[in-house]
């Protein structure tokens, strides 16, 4: 907590109050306010008294608020603040009493704060902001919501729920509470909570998203709990009717009081957790999984009372594992994180956990033998850790999950859980003789890769999972008594390897030629061989795949048993002929040339996806790879592909989970012709590679997340025709080489950074019908060299940054049948040839800055907007002065409206309307009289100088405001 200023002011407060006017006795007091207050609220002359005693104040009294004489007791207000924190219970103590008697305020009833709430009675409160170091979100708060808050605080020693959740959601986002145009600013890079989930607004605070009130039911995104007793916890928990847990016999909360919190996966939430989230007393489930927030885990969450799921997976939290966490918890997920440290004793007290999750952190140390005697203890996830020694003996029953793969541990124990399902201690460096299949036979599940383990494997393990990779192998043929031998399944077995140690999506285990002296070693679970190499997908093991072996790769990369009976029951026939199968198309030749599995749930079941096996870059005869609409398929482009010389249609558009840049190697696809990789998840730099694609057609990479600028390598693409990088966060300009795209039909670079003008000599696109380039942050002017070009049918450059005027010659362009400029900076008149055009029906200049007259020609069309000019007339091309609607025009739906009293539009085609400044106004002026053109003795000072009563040809009342207008009329 910042340190409160204490100044000692016997002396300077005595001179302070007797130069001040008043005559009270002199009094030693302890200023609790910062300077800053005080100069804002008596004046320069209460600082300089209470600094200094040589420094003179002013001699005149400082002012009282206004109406508050007599409530108003300065010597009061001054002297009666302290605060101090108990750090056993994490709250602030503050005497409400002396702050609101120095307000005059009733304290017992407070029926006295509404009258007295006014910009004075704030001043006196801000100050507590940081002073009393408060939560910054009381700084947007009006004088009464501080003193409800105040009261609330008094009655219960907490704030409001609503309050809490608002210092938590600034804390989480990282927003300085003071920004007044929080919403407007933030509302789209906050995933929607600004806006359509109604945080910060003046709704309910039940009602925002990811918050419940009432209930304590698992509900929809629940992790352990819902897999085992969902239906049951449904009928017996609170669920915001009922006034009585059946479950613990307890009673429910009030149905107003936040129960959970969920808020995964929200766009920028990197900030930190508060201390005064605790004050949430009811709060049953926190839910912060896959964001980006930082720092440590609170110790007050020890004050948590009702706490049972907590979830801060997937996040950047370091330091230690959190201590004293409230020993209500049933399930903690603090899997993917930075946490260091070892596994603290205090976890042995959670009597009710059940689900513990803390992989892929760094912790170190041992694990602890209290988890052995955790008697509800489902699952215990520790894998992906620094943890070295023992595994100690787990004997509790209820046990179902074991997973420490990927750490230090070196021994096994005796003694497992009895009704064990799952069992992981991969990749670690346990040694000796494969332990009694007596331990395991309860298993569904055993992944003991990447250890030491020597002898034989048990083939009377039955363990449903592992077999699944297996079985699928030995579907495509795969010798049973060879490659696929009983218990490859768990390890494979000595003279043979793989590069995970067993059979997996890669294939069964292959035969590696051991000495002598190796195979009396009997290593298992060999993941390399010194005389060859693994080759992925060979099942026959004779060393070549084949195109059926590439094939099942892809299917078994894909989870090919999740993309639908009828595929299945062909691909998983060996039997079946390569070109037979259902998305396969071979060629005369009987190779294959196409990859299109239409309607195939391609990676469906999330845990069995592989992503794009590189192999199939070993296709060597294959056209067309059609994958578009597999929104689960994860993974990279493998730059493997770039070997596939006839390729001429690469289709992986609304791959929404891939990943990745686009490999270099794209270049290399000199037949491509089609390239969608649209509404996908791209990103790094465009490569300067794709320039040789010279045969390419349509290249279509909109709505990813790429870096950097447009190559300019991008125009030796002579034959392309539609070029697509709209929403793909580029930036940079335009290259101005792009006009050597002759062939170029449709141009569309919208939704991104784009900076700099318009290339000036697009006159060489001869062919462009579609010029697509709104929402960027283009500036300049419009280049008359549009007029040019002859086929334009669409021109849309809205939101951006133009200027200058509207070239005539786009009006005459033949086929033009939308022209969209608005929103940008475009001044001057529009020409009436625009009115003369047969083709154009769109035509919107709304939000520039653009006078009149409205030419006749287009008051009068009958063919633009639809003919609405036969109903509204000019109004349909843009609203007059003084008025606004939403589109800047007058539609069937939103006439062109007065604007409010007081207000007005500075142009024609508002959207909105303002409340215009004299300077405003005569800008304005100058502008629609071509102020620029004017000689430079009537230019004086206008939209330079400061004060525009000194502008040439101003004059000025005593008030500063406007009452003569010189300016010379000129012959033209």
């Amino acid at each position: 907590m910042k340190a409160a200023l204490k100044v000692q002011v016997q002396t300077q407060l005595d001179q302070f109050r007797t130069t001040a006017g008043w005559s009270e006795g002199a009094g030693t007091f302890q200023i609790y306010f910062p300077l800053e207050f005080i100069r804002g609220l008596y004046g320069e002359s209460a600082v300089a008294g209470a600094e200094s005693a040589a420094k003179k104040p002013e001699t005149r009294p400082p002012p009282s608020p206004p109406g508050h004489q007599s409530k108003w007791d300065v010597q009061q207000f001054m002297g009666v603040f302290e605060t101090t924190r108990d750090t056993s219970a994490y709250a602030t103590i503050i005497d409400h009493d002396a702050i609101f008697q120095s307000l005059g305020w009733e304290t017992t009833t407070f029926a006295d704060y509404p009258s007295v709430c006014d910009d004075n009675a704030k001043m006196v409160l801000m100050p507590l902001i940081e002073e009393l170091d408060l939560p910054n979100n009381f700084r947007r708060y009006n004088c009464e919501r501080l003193v409800e808050e105040m009261k609330h605080h008094r009655m219960t020693g907490r704030w409001s729920e609503r309050a809490v959740l608002e210092e938590f959601f600034f804390a989480l986002s990282e927003i300085p509470p003071e920004d007044e145009r929080i919403s407007k600013a933030n509302e789209k890079k906050l995933g929607g909570l600004l806006g359509s989930g109604k945080w910060l607004s003046d709704s309910d605070h039940c009602s925002w998203d990811g918050i419940t009130c009432g209930s304590t039911t698992v509900g929809p995104g629940a992790r352990g709990m819902e897999e085992e007793d969902d239906d049951a916890n449904k009928k017996t928990r609170c669920d915001g009717k009922m006034d009585v847990d059946q479950l613990l016999n307890i009673p429910c909360p009030p149905k107003t009081a936040v129960t959970k919190i969920d808020l995964t996966s929200i766009p920028y939430m990197n900030g930190t957790l508060i201390n005064n989230l605790y004050m949430l007393t009811n709060l049953h489930r926190l839910n912060l999984m896959k964001n980006e927030i930082q720092g440590t885990v609170p110790e007050s969450f020890s004050e948590f009372k009702k706490l049972e799921f907590l979830d801060l997976s997937d996040n950047l939290m370091t330091s230690q594992l959190p201590r004293n966490l409230p020993s209500t918890l049933e399930e903690v997920w603090f899997e993917n994180n930075a946490f260091t440290g070892s596994i603290p004793d205090d976890f042995s007290r959670f009597e009710a956990l059940r689900f513990i999750d803390m992989s892929n952190n760094q912790l170190t140390g041992t694990i602890p033998s209290y988890f052995a005697e955790m008697t509800r203890l489902n699952s215990l996830a520790l894998a992906g850790n620094k943890l070295t020694g023992s595994i100690p003996d787990f004997d509790a029953p209820g046990m179902d999950v074991l997973d420490f793969t990927d750490n230090k541990l070196t021994g096994m124990p005796d003694i497992f859980p009895p009704d064990l399902s799952e069992l992981k201690l991969g990749s670690n460096q346990l040694k000796g003789p494969f332990p009694d299949s007596k331990l395991f036979e309860t298993l569904t599940l055993l992944n003991v890769t990447g250890n030491d383990f020597t002898g034989e494997v048990p083939t009377k393990l039955e363990l449903d999972d592992s077999e699944e990779y297996f079985n699928l192998w030995r579907s495509f043929g795969c010798d049973k008594n060879t490659l696929c031998k009983s218990g490859h399944n768990i390890l494979c077995s000595p003279g043979y390897f793989s590069p995970v140690g067993a059979v997996s999506e890669l294939g069964p285990c292959q035969v590696c030629p051991l000495s002598e002296d190796e195979l009396e070693k009997k290593a298992l679970g060999q993941t390399t061989c010194s005389s060859k190499d693994y080759i992925a997908g060979d099942v026959d093991g004779d060393g070549v795949l084949s195109e059926r072996e590439i094939l099942q790769l892809f299917y078994v990369f894909t989870g090919g048993r999740e993309w639908g009976t009828d595929f299945q029951k062909h691909w998983e026939n060996v039997n079946t002929k390569t070109c037979d199968l259902p998305g396969v198309s071979c060629g005369g030749d009987g190779e294959v040339i196409a990859i299109t599995p239409n309607n195939a749930k391609l990676c469906a079941g999330s845990s069995d996806c592989h992503g794009l096996p590189s192999e199939i870059g070993m296709l060597r005869s294959l056209q067309i790879i059609g994958l578009s609409g597999a929104s689960k398929l994860t993974g990279t482009l493998p730059p493997e592909w770039g070997k596939l010389e006839k390729l001429n249609v690469l289709k992986l558009d609304k791959c929404s989970s891939l990943k990745g840049a686009i490999p270099t190697e794209i270049g290399n696809l000199k037949s491509l012709k089609i390239l969608d990789l649209s509404s996908s998840g791209f990103t790094g730099q465009l490569p300067s590679e794709l320039g040789q694609l010279s045969d390419l057609t349509t290249l279509n990479l909109s709505l990813n997340s790429f870096r950097g600028s447009i190559p300019s390598e991008i125009s030796q693409m002579k034959s392309l025709k539609q070029l697509v990088l709209s929403r793909c966060k580029l930036k940079g300009r335009i290259p101005e080489n792009i006009q050597n795209l002759q062939q170029l039909e449709n141009l569309e670079l919208y939704g991104n950074n784009l900076t700099g003008p318009i290339p000036s000599n697009l006159m060489g696109m001869v062919s462009l019908k579609r010029l697509d380039m709104f929402s960027n942050k283009l500036t300049s002017s419009l280049p008359a060299e549009l007029g040019l070009l002859k086929n334009l049918q669409i021109i849309h450059l809205k939101e951006n940054r133009l200027s200058g005027t509207i070239p005539a010659v786009i009006g005459v362009l033949p086929s033009l049948t939308w022209f969209d400029v608005s929103n940008n900076n475009i001044t001057g008149t529009i020409d009436p040839i625009f009115g003369s055009s047969s083709s154009l029906v769109d035509l919107k200049l709304g939000g520039n800055r653009i006078h009149g007259p409205i030419p006749n020609t287009l008051c009068s069309n009958k063919k633009i907007h639809e003919g609405l000019a036969s109903k509204y007339g000019c109004d349909a091309i843009l609203c007059p002065l003084g008025t606004y609607s939403k589109e800047g025009y007058a539609t069937s739906s939103s006439e062109c409206k007065p604007c409010p009293s007081g207000q007005s539009s500075l142009h024609l085609g508002a959207s909105s309307c303002v409340s215009i400044s004299q300077r405003e106004i005569l800008a304005m002026f100058y502008d629609v009289m071509g102020g620029e053109s004017w000689d430079e003795e009537l230019r004086r000072g206008w939209k330079t100088l400061p004060n525009e009563c000194d502008w040439s040809g101003v004059s000025c009342d005593d008030n500063g405001e406007l009452n003569t207008l010189a300016f010379q009329m000129r012959q033209t």
